[in-house]
């Protein structure tokens, strides 16, 4: 029997987990939430706290953390090096390796798998192109307001609706997120801007899972957030009225696509 793990990084849930922080090793709740792998082929750092600068060196750090699969490096290699099934399969993949398997390729195979992670058009893009009922009237409100009075463009912006950058959004913990990487002032409490591709399938939100719904959300940058010397400068009160926090919602939804899960193919795990 062929078992598929997706306890991480679940296509039903925008490629995350609904839980509001990861589970690792011998079932413990990590420090955060599990990130979505959506869209990650053009992002430029990885992890909340972006201390990865590739896929490659992403996809290798969760097996030995000692807190999430706690496996190290060396057993992880044996173990997909017992595998025989495997052994015809990276010889394929890396014909100019003289050893296919080896703990290089295994990153460079889970890196590229990621790399085709992406979301479908969504109805916001249909409507871009023209269909003017492919979102609703409040939806066309909230991108106005998106963009304009709420300013969410300031740090969700592009196609995939981020800037790939760090910011510190007020949300209150203990964590400094990027702050234990980069010492200035700015970067204490900064964690990743989350692209909002699919947004509504995450069930939870934040670096801590600390908001269950997108209004809570909307209600946090409206004036629910910590402020200390590290707060971004572009995180200010909005005032937004009951309607206008209702459109943002329903802008956000219209990010969306119908994506069907992926089938992988059948191979021990």
């Amino acid at each position: 029997m062929i078992v598929i793990r997706r306890t991480c990084h679940n296509p039903s849930f925008s490629w995350g987990n609904w839980q509001p922080k990861g589970t690792g090793d011998k079932h413990q709740i990590l420090g955060r939430k599990d990130p979505t792998i959506l869209n990650l082929a053009w992002d430029e750092f990885y992890f909340w706290d972006g201390r990865a600068e590739s896929l490659e060196e992403q996809a290798l750090g969760p097996i030995e953390a000692a807190g999430e699969m706690n496996l190290p490096l060396d057993k992880a290699l044996a173990r997909v090096k017992s595998i025989k099934e495997y052994q015809p399969m990276f010889k394929k993949a890396f014909p100019s390796s003289k050893e296919p398997v080896t703990l290089e390729n295994i990153a460079k195979a889970i890196a590229t798998y990621e790399r085709g992670i992406i979301s479908d058009d969504a109805p916001f893009d249909n409507w871009l192109k023209g269909n003017e009922k492919a979102m609703s009237t409040s939806a066309k409100r909230g991108f106005v307001l998106f963009n304009k009075k709420a300013n969410c463009a300031a740090c969700h912006s592009g196609w995939n609706f981020s800037d790939s950058s760090f910011h510190d959004i007020g949300i209150d913990d203990n964590d400094i997120g990027r702050g234990k990487l980069v010492k200035v002032e700015s970067m204490q409490h900064a964690f990743k801007t989350v692209g909002l591709r699919n947004i509504d399938r995450h069930r939870t939100y934040m670096h801590d899972g600390s908001l269950e719904t997108l209004m809570d959300v909307i209600n946090h940058y409206d004036n629910g957030f910590v402020k200390r010397p590290s707060l971004s400068s572009d995180i200010q009160p909005l005032n937004l009225t009951e309607q206008e926090k209702k459109d943002l919602v329903e802008f956000l939804k219209a990010l969306t696509s119908d994506d069907k899960p992926v089938t992988l193919p059948n191979m021990p795990m």
